[in-house]
């Protein structure tokens, strides 16, 4: 599971990543972007490297795989799951809110769909165990595991009771104590994944299918969440 972060901040947070073992073990790493250039791009051989993928894993990731539809504000599956960071039609410029994660994410995921075996869901097979990348929004599933009332994730309690959703849905982590929220988006992405392949109707996607126009440009795509 990655929980990403804007690439085009000015100290950019490192990338908080859960993983997941066949057993629900959790492991955490940091990654870091590699740096745009001075007109905002940033180079897809120097994505990969940043973000490597092993040829077993199943990655999950906070954060938008493609473009809305030609025309739209927004994407249908961020309307419906109320996602605050919403993604155009076009490539978004840094500088608005959202809009640099947003970038940043959606030319990870053209990034990544340049490697053969890194399948997405609809775009290269109907069938979701047969995908491996994946987008999640872990505030719409974090409001199904616990509710209208979970406390907010930024608090001390509102931590704690993430923390016990997760391992209540048999994730083990590695220390005690608090961990951070994106540390838990992170491992409530990994989750969905692991889930996915343990128990398939356990999870379902929202939205409009994966697909690819013209120009290239990955378009809409849907979400994974819990039913």
């Amino acid at each position: 599971g990655w929980d990403l972060s804007d690439p085009f901040a000015r100290r950019p947070r490192a990338v908080d990543v859960a993983c997941v073992d066949e057993r629900g073990g959790v492991d955490f790493e940091q990654w870091t972007w590699p740096a745009p250039d001075s007109e905002g791009r940033l180079d897809a051989e120097a994505l990969v490297a940043a973000f490597p993928v092993g040829p077993e894993d199943v990655v999950v990731v906070d954060g938008p795989q493609a473009l809305a539809q030609p025309g739209a504000r927004v994407r249908e599956a961020e309307r419906l799951l109320r996602a605050p960071g919403r993604t155009p039609d076009v490539l978004p410029v840094p500088g608005a809110p959202f809009s640099g994660f947003v970038r940043g994410s959606v030319l990870l995921f053209a990034a990544l769909r340049g490697r053969e075996d890194l399948r997405l869901l609809d775009l290269d097979t109907p069938e979701p165990h047969e995908a491996r990348l994946f987008e999640a929004f872990p505030g719409a599933t974090w409001r199904g595991l616990g509710g209208k009332k979970l406390p907010k994730k930024d608090t001390p309690e509102g931590r704690r009771r993430r923390r016990e959703l997760l391992e209540q849905k048999g994730l083990r982590f590695p220390r005690s104590g608090l961990l951070t929220h994106d540390e838990l988006d992170a491992s409530l992405c990994a989750w969905l994944g692991w889930r996915l392949h343990r128990e398939p109707a356990g999870v379902h996607a929202v939205g409009l299918p994966l697909w690819k126009d013209a120009d290239g440009w990955l378009r809409e795509g849907r979400i994974l969440d819990i039913p």
